[in-house]
């Protein structure tokens, strides 16, 4: 199955998760590779076929804190998660 990698503001996981979740149901959710509109979004990449590579380069955020990044194709972003911390 497909993955895909967002990189968020620091405490917006959940709430682009949760948007996440709402697009699932969109028909246009797959062409826009289960990214929701969301200003909270910094980065992220299309996604990820199996068998398939991506890379995602990006500069980090200037201000310390901890970036959630999730996986977004739908049931994934509680599981597949993780977080960059900015020092």
């Amino acid at each position: 199955m497909p993955h895909n990698l967002l990189l968020t503001a620091p405490d917006a996981a959940e709430e682009v998760g949760a948007l996440a979740d709402a697009m699932a149901a969109e028909p246009s959710a797959m062409a826009r590779h289960y990214v929701p509109a969301s200003p909270r979004i910094l980065h992220a990449n299309p996604l990820v076929e199996p068998g398939q590579r991506a890379e995602l380069v990006f500069t980090a955020p200037p201000t310390p804190g901890r970036y959630p990044y999730l996986c977004t194709f739908p049931g994934h972003w509680r599981m597949m998660s993780g977080v960059l911390i900015v020092e």
